[in-house]
């Protein structure tokens, strides 16, 4: 039987390994990478029956993105809004609201921190320290727990092993400089790192500091903006035996955003997390892993008409073991459960300017636990299934008098995988996802300029549920038109069902001054259908990689097509590589449909139609040898390379053309 990769094992291993074996290591995962957000269960991209899409660190470095949120830029059935702005970064995946995706870092939840008010939704982290992102579309709350009925990202942090990768040394410094002229930002970072013996030690800061953004609008926009972004990981990793490692990291991350040319608006968000994670490999019968994590955020907020701050924190973490064995066929099966709580708090300040409770963030708590169990089952070489079974648990609770809310709901689901031929695999597969309002959707704050806002507290909200569908094939072959060449592509084709969504609605009364009230509400059934295509192919010196995503939803209330989803975009990816010269260059295109957007136009009140649009980029990166020296790398990519005029259906804009150039050394 082909044993489970247990990941953060076999990464600890890799760590002590020799600079020979890590870079053939490399070479491998970069053709296939390894992906656990299908079954949480290691497994190769090539063999996950679902449709995943990875980021990697190369990628990553390439485009030199300027937020978390421009890493997905060219994935299908994945919009972004505002990608150049830290603090107003959004996620779809397939037409879902941000608050509907799970969002992990390095296997542990991340708090959903709003629902519709001035504040960020899902992952608060610095791209610069990313090792791979992994995007699952299709919901399910199976694996994952509560929530992520339109997908999950999951995201991957780098340690020392990644920077001494391809090296012989147990120990160096690197330091990096960059500046994107679209955005008028300059990076720096500085990261020491090394391992000795058992242990594996990281310490990193990055800083980013903007100002006014052109963007695709085909204009810099003149708003006086000023932003900085500081990010801090200091990680410890330890390989006491060979079946145990373990690992403690601390991240800080503080963005803050003001612009305005007379009255300033401020925004800020400071966050600390502790993780820690300890793994455990000493046969087929026990692959244990366990991790836990602290989180503490802080949001500020300040227009010159209202003043706030809300304070965030949670603690939680998951426990699972797999255990292999056969009986009428192999078996991988896992069993674990997680638990999260997380606490809320807010204060703003009144007509004196002293600090009050804020009435419509009341001081609350919320509790996420569940129960799991997965059989990965091989029947025979040819046909697998994987049944999953999970016990979800909430509660909303609020110590100001409000009413607290509590459920609890079993989501099963089902996978099955045929492989008729050795290169060519077939799945099917059902699940079903639930999420229940988090605290931001049962008590927010809102600010609308010039009016009263009154938010009003709804306990009778109902949880969300899904129903999903998915049908794929993948086709993996080496050697197809030459000895040396490699050939990936994964066709997907999916349904969701999704009941009972939850979202703010808002009314309004005339009254000196206007009074506006929002209010989380359910408020339908939306159905969700469309294909997801992916290819990449490698010979030589020479890879391309394309991709193609249908995504067509329905209000089924009204039978009308939902506004504001791109209905089809495509990418292409070419790079070629020149050894001798140690230059490898790249181009990228990346095209949307356009459609009916969300933007309504002021006069008829009516949707705007915005047109569809392609965008080009270029790069390359030259990594020069300097003898034992040091590691030296330059990079530029032309981002919009025409300056191509276009605005996104979800109303928010792109990059205008952008100069984006990197430097760094390795010691």
């Amino acid at each position: 039987m082909t044993q489970q990769l247990q990941l953060p094992l076999a990464a600890a291993l890799l760590s002590a390994l020799s600079g020979s074996l890590w870079a053939e290591s490399a070479a491998y995962l970069e053709l296939d990478p390894v992906v656990v957000t299908a079954t949480r269960t290691a497994q190769p991209l090539s063999q996950a029956a679902s449709s995943i899409s990875v980021v990697k660190a190369k990628d990553i470095e390439e485009t030199v993105p300027q937020t978390f949120t421009d890493t997905l830029l060219d994935i299908p059935n994945v919009d972004v809004e505002s990608s150049s702005s830290v603090m107003f970064s959004r996620i779809r995946i397939r037409g879902s609201e941000p608050n509907q995706i799970t969002y992990l870092v390095d296997g542990l939840r991340q708090d959903d921190t709003t629902a519709a008010g001035n504040q960020f939704i899902g992952i608060f982290i610095d791209p610069e320290l990313l090792k791979q992102v992994e995007v699952k579309r299709g919901g399910g709350s199976s694996l994952y727990g509560n929530g992520g009925i339109g997908g999950t990202l999951s995201v991957t942090t780098k340690s020392a092993a990644d920077f001494l990768a391809g090296t012989d040394k147990n120990y160096g410094v690197k330091v990096k400089t960059g500046y994107a002229s679209d955005t008028k930002e300059w990076q720096k970072s500085a990261y020491v790192f090394g391992r000795h013996d058992i242990w594996d030690v990281l310490v990193g800061v990055n800083r980013r500091d903007s100002g006014n953004v052109k963007n695709s609008s085909g204009r810099r926009i003149d708003n006086n903006s000023d932003a900085e972004y500081t990010s801090v990981i200091a990680k410890v990793s330890a390989l006491p035996t060979d079946e145990m490692a373990f690992s403690l990291a601390y991240n800080f991350d503080e963005a803050q955003d003001e612009w305005g040319r007379q009255d300033r608006w401020f925004y800020k968000n400071k966050q600390n997390r502790i993780t820690g994670k300890w793994d455990f490999n000493s046969g087929p019968l026990l692959n244990l892993s366990a991790a836990v994590q602290y989180v503490d955020s802080t949001f500020s907020f300040d227009s010159g008409i209202k003043k706030a701050q809300n304070n965030f924190d949670s603690i939680g973490g998951n426990l699972q073991n797999t255990f292999e064995f056969s009986a009428a066929g192999q078996h991988a099966l896992t069993v674990g459960g997680d638990i999260y709580k997380k606490s809320q708090s807010g204060v703003e300040a009144d007509s004196s300017g002293h600090w009050v409770n804020a009435p419509s963030r009341p001081d609350s708590d919320a509790v996420d636990a569940g129960l799991f169990i997965q059989d990965q089952y091989a029947i025979t070489d040819y046909l697998a299934l994987t049944p999953v079974l999970r016990w979800n648990y909430y509660k909303r609770e609020s110590n100001t008098g409000f009413a607290s809310v509590s459920d609890s709901k079993f989501t099963p689901g089902l996978t099955l995988t045929v492989k008729p031929a050795k290169p060519v695999s077939l799945w099917a597969s059902v699940n079903t996802g639930y999420r229940p309002p988090i605290l931001d959707e049962l008590y927010f704050s809102m600010v609308w300029p010039g009016t009263h806002t009154v938010v009003v507290p709804n306990p009778d909200l109902k949880p969300e549920k899904s129903l999903n569908y998915e049908a794929g094939s993948s086709f993996k072959a080496d050697g197809v038109f030459g000895s040396d060449d490699h050939l990936f592509a994964k066709a997907v084709f999916f349904y969701d069902d999704v009941k009972d969504f939850i979202a703010p609605k808002g009314w309004f009364e005339p009254t000196t001054p206007p009074t506006v009230y929002y209010s989380s509400q359910n408020v339908g059934h939306v159905v969700r259908k469309g294909i997801e295509l992916s290819g990449t192919y490698a010979a030589g010196q020479f890879s391309t990689s394309v991709s193609y995503g249908l995504l067509h939803a329905v209000d089924k209330e009204t039978n009308e097509r939902m506004n504001g989803i791109t209905p089809q975009s495509a990418n292409l990816k070419l790079a070629y590589a020149f050894p001798a010269q140690a230059i490898n260059v790249w181009y990228r295109a990346h095209w949307s449909k356009g459609g009916e957007s969300s933007v309504e136009d002021r006069a008829t009140g009516k949707n705007l139609h915005f047109s569809s649009f392609l965008t080009h980029s270029l790069g390359a990166e030259w990594s020069p040898k300097v003898a034992d020296l040091a590691k030296l790398q330059a990079g530029i990519a032309v981002v919009n390379l025409f300056d191509k005029e276009y605005r996104m259906l979800n109303g928010s804009y792109g990059s205008g053309r952008g100069i984006r150039l990197w430097l760094s050394a390795q010691f």
